[in-house]
């Protein structure tokens, strides 16, 4: 595939630059394409607003290639079709983009845009099976020329036809999503068991360069813009029992790289296995992967669903969730220092987040527990400076997937919202877990030292600078009481230290906005007697 590199840039026509704006200490950043994406202008525009009102800065969005593309489920290319100018596209395939970039400008929400599969058909090359048309082998020169017109027409000097003013600029970039998963970049392996050879990497490396290219000749650079390579799922498949088994994040970021299971560069045949230059010059590896080494940051899904964010994960040393990211940043700098780049520690923007509930999956934590480990996690990346956003995944409970098992209907989509959703019954009703993410609170220590100092942390995700939140203590009964009024920093967090009272139970924080006040979940501690 590096053949295909020195013809990306031809396709694609030089644009102008903007300035990108700073983001402020953990971004709070949310997804939810279904409502976000939906054709019901009334579901999109109530989902951004639901968004704004309850802190959040950042929508991701995910552009997917195949709603864009003519004849997508075709397995021949339009004739003369240009992919890199946004006139080409069929009439009306960008409105509801449009629509969401806009209205997100209008209620002050900044947007990271995702471009990934599926794309169309007549992109891919040498199927494997029907469900995976629109992610086999795609085209780095088709993908490419789809960036351009993302990058092209959100330049912010882009006026469609009939337009009377340019659209939004977009300044953040992930390319791709989940390259490690099959159901997103496919084959995974050439061939399956103990002898398998990773594949994806190899094709992500060419698709991240080729957008890369097209950002820059459309203006959008890391010097104004934020520009994410990586956007890996948390775990890869003990065993490979098929070319599209997903596979580890560690396992995929060597092979991006050209390194062996030891981070030594790959050579020889190992080397050309994986589409790397078998002579091993990092110099020259370095120069031709501009995305990989000048990137702003590294994108990871650091999601466990079903466990506490503090349990490791199985295969420790290979998956890496909450529980162990220090394992990625550990990798991401050895991989820096083989390579000979200097440059600040590669930051991570963790861009999918969440738990899946019980209800309505059986297989899911409850209620209370999503709540609570929605906060802890939050609380772990707020706590590591390498950490820079943190999405939550879905406002709204997925729909089950049409055709699935009726037992396991549930866990065949995401129910990982913070309101129940579609075929639940109880569809729009809130869980607990709305609330705590709009009011997080968590205690590091559940065990007070016997000198009484306990430890809170918690968010106003609403403030968009310095406010005031109520400390409220209980005891083993009775209702919570007033303790101490704390002042958050201008990014709403508190983090601070407390003399509790030797019979205090539990805590909570509670803030006013307006006319309302919002409580946070209730938090039981113990105070260790002396």
């Amino acid at each position: 595939m590096r053949r295909l590199l020195p013809m990306l840039t031809a396709a694609l026509l030089l644009g102008l630059p903007a300035a990108a704006s700073a983001d402020s200490r953990l971004e709070a950043m949310f997804q939810d394409d279904p409502r976000i994406l939906s054709s019901d202008a009334k579901v999109r525009n109530a989902t951004l607003d639901e968004a704004r009102s309850l802190g959040v800065q950042r929508i991701r969005v995910t552009a997917f290639w195949n709603r864009f593309a003519p004849n997508a489920t075709g397995t021949e290319k339009p004739a003369n079709f240009d992919g890199s100018n946004p006139d080409a596209y069929e009439k009306g395939q960008w409105d509801v983009l449009d629509a969401v970039i806009t209205g997100a400008k209008e209620r002050g929400l900044a947007v990271n845009l995702n471009p990934s599969a599926p794309g169309p058909k007549w992109a891919g090359s040498a199927f494997i099976e029907d469900r995976l048309d629109g992610v086999t082998n795609p085209s780095p020169v088709e993908f490419a020329a789809f960036v351009a017109a993302l990058g092209k027409r959100y330049a912010g000097t882009f006026t469609p036809a009939g337009g009377s003013a340019a659209l939004p600029r977009v300044d953040y970039w992930s390319i791709w999503n989940e390259p490690n998963q099959g159901a997103w970049l496919a084959p995974q392996w050439v061939g399956t068991g103990s002898s398998a050879v990773p594949a994806s990497a190899q094709r992500y490396r060419v698709l991240a360069a080729g957008a890369w290219s097209a950002l820059e000749l459309t203006g959008h650079t890391v010097a104004t813009d934020t520009i994410l390579v990586g956007d890996t799922a948390p775990k890869g498949r003990p065993t490979v029992a098929s070319v599209a088994s997903a596979m580890s994040p560690i396992t995929f970021q060597k092979r991006l790289y050209c390194l062996d299971d030891r981070l030594q560069i790959l050579k020889g045949a190992a080397a050309k296995a994986q589409d790397c230059s078998e002579s091993g010059d990092a110099a020259q590896f370095v120069s031709a992967n501009p995305a990989l080494f000048r990137m702003t940051g590294y994108a990871h899904h650091p999601y466990e669903l079903g466990f506490k964010p503090d349990q490791a994960p199985e295969n420790p040393k290979e998956n890496v969730t909450t529980a162990n990211l220090g394992l990625l940043t550990d990798q991401l700098d050895r991989i820096m220092a083989r390579y000979g780049v200097a440059r600040k520690p590669v930051p991570l923007y963790l861009t999918e987040y969440g738990y899946q509930t019980n209800p309505p999956d059986r297989l899911g934590v409850s209620l209370n527990e999503q709540a609570a480990y929605i906060n802890e996690g939050e609380y772990i990346a707020w706590r590591n400076s390498r950490v820079k956003t943190l999405s939550q995944f879905l406002l709204v409970d997925d729909a089950p997937i049409p055709g699935t098992d009726k037992a396991d209907k549930w866990s065949s989509s995401f129910q990982t919202g913070l309101r129940y959703g579609p075929e639940s019954g109880k569809e729009g009703k809130a869980k607990p877990a709305l609330n705590a993410y709009r009011l997080a609170f968590f205690l590091p220590q559940r065990t007070v030292p016997s000198n009484r100092k306990l430890k809170v942390w918690g968010r106003v995700r609403p403030a968009r600078s310095v406010t005031t939140v109520t400390l409220q203590l209980r005891g083993r009964t009775g209702s919570y009481r007033t303790f101490r009024t704390l002042k958050t920093n201008r990014y709403g967090f508190v983090n601070t230290t407390v003399r509790v009272r030797s019979s205090s139970r539990a805590a909570r924080l509670t803030w006013k906005s307006g006319s309302r006040t919002f409580a946070s979940r209730g938090v039981s501690f113990k105070v260790r007697k002396r």
